[in-house]
């Protein structure tokens, strides 16, 4: 899976908030870690005292927690209606105000709205491993310098009148800041002319650039491409095609050979689209880079890091796999005898046990004519092994990166199906070879 999760263009609120924002309590800058799951930046977050995880994204406006987490809100005031991507309806937003907003004890909001979601179909947590309860929009961004260190795993928040150290050697790209999301001007080339357009800079985007065809004008998708799998956006899952482009320039940096996301025309049907914009720029680009966002001058700060000039590699088993609950699983445990000196003495075979939680998976989708589909694994699959080693063993994380980890490497999975355990094997076998004909 390339994007778990795609938030585009919201609705605009009806409502008109003062100027209370979120203020640093400490002098200086704060650093918060963040945790960097799949291409998706996860921050801690307590709402009215309760401990959350929250999606830091720069593609939403507003802040939003999911239904689950309807007891830490007690005063629901309005309902909105929020669109973006997918082929369903949109989400039904209910409006609570007056919410205190605390990020790792040094970053708060004493008076927040936030919308509760309370529609299902956003399940971003079992396709990352990770439990998040709501997302973090443009509210975090709007008054302060934000760093984001993709090497660190860590957000540095500056205080108006500090100037991050080495900003000066840093590339100054403008950014167009509309209905609270920033934009940023883009050209990209798949033939021999380059294509201009805005982009929408979406952190809650896993993938490196997504590309609206209807968008633009005379364009084709150039083979070879695939049918996939793209995310899930707030109007439900969102299917279309990937390819790769020759090229794409962002200020006066050029990346080659970048994987591009295709929404299909039904996954775009409730979107609404500021003008000139022909796309999104994810997580997969910006993780390449320090970056500095400055709102407050329309201004965002880049400088490559050890990243940058890394492959663009694809999930090349097919395979979409998902959390599917947690189960006791019984592990062994060496006995050790402890002698006079605190020297440990193995006790010959001897080992006792215990019952520890363990995450389980199964396959939510299979990518037509990948390696996965043409040995036979279908959706539902329950996921026992993967290359000898219990799959409760593995993070998602782990998982993800062995698909995208190297061409013709051997995956061998052990699956149970309707009662019944199978054994499969295929190799990895990238579908996108850039034709540069």
């Amino acid at each position: 899976m390339k994007a778990a999760f795609l938030s585009l263009a919201l609705l605009c609120s009806v409502f008109a908030w003062g100027q209370d924002r979120f203020v640093l309590k400490e002098k200086k800058k704060a650093k918060i870690p963040f945790l960097f799951v799949h291409n998706l930046i996860i921050i801690p977050v307590q709402v009215n005292g309760y401990a959350m995880n929250f999606l830091l994204d720069t593609g939403v406006k507003e802040t939003m927690i999911f239904g689950e987490t309807l007891k830490s809100i007690d005063s629901a005031v309005f309902v909105n209606k929020f669109q973006g991507l997918g082929k369903d309806e949109g989400l039904d937003g209910y409006l609570s105000v007056n919410n205190n907003v605390n990020i790792a004890g040094v970053y708060e909001d004493t008076d927040q709205p936030i919308y509760i979601l309370k529609n299902a179909h956003i399940d971003i947590s079992t396709r990352i491993g990770v439990e998040i309860n709501g997302i973090m929009g443009s509210r975090f961004f709007s008054d302060h310098l934000v760093e984001m260190d993709f090497l660190k795993h860590r957000v540095t928040i500056y205080q108006k009148e500090e100037h991050p150290k080495g900003l000066a050697k840093m590339q100054r790209i403008p950014l167009d800041i509309l209905n609270s999301r920033p934009y940023i001007s883009i050209a990209f080339n798949q033939d021999s002319a380059a294509i201009e357009g805005r982009a929408l800079i979406d952190m809650g985007n896993s993938d490196a650039l997504m590309l609206i065809p209807s968008k633009l004008n005379n364009f084709a998708i150039k083979p070879p491409f695939i049918d996939d799998y793209i995310g899930q956006g707030f109007n439900g899952e969102i299917y279309g095609k990937r390819n790769r482009i020759k090229s794409l320039e962002l200020g006066p940096f050029t990346m080659h050979y970048p994987l591009v996301a295709y929404p299909e025309l039904s996954s775009t049907q409730h979107a609404t689209f500021v003008n000139e914009r022909i796309g999104s720029v994810g997580n997969e680009l910006l993780r390449r880079f320090k970056v500095i966002f400055d709102y407050p001058n329309n201004v965002v700060y880049l400088v490559k890091n050890r990243n940058f000039d890394k492959f663009y590699y694809l999930n090349m088993s097919g395979l979409e796999i998902i959390h599917d609950g947690i189960k006791y699983e019984k592990e062994e445990v060496p006995v050790y005898l402890k002698k006079d000196g605190g020297t440990e003495i193995r006790m010959d075979n001897r080992v006792q046990y215990r019952f520890v939680l363990k995450n389980m998976y199964k396959i939510a989708t299979v990518r037509t004519n990948s390696p996965a589909a043409m040995v036979g694994l279908k959706p539902d699959d329950k996921v026992l092994k993967i290359n000898g080693r219990s799959a409760s063993s593995y993070t998602l994380e782990a998982i993800h990166t062995l698909f995208k980890s190297e061409e013709g490497k051997e995956i061998r999975f052990k699956i149970e199906r309707a009662g019944q355990e199978l054994d499969y094997t295929f190799f990895l076998k990238d579908p996108l070879p850039f034709n540069s004909k």
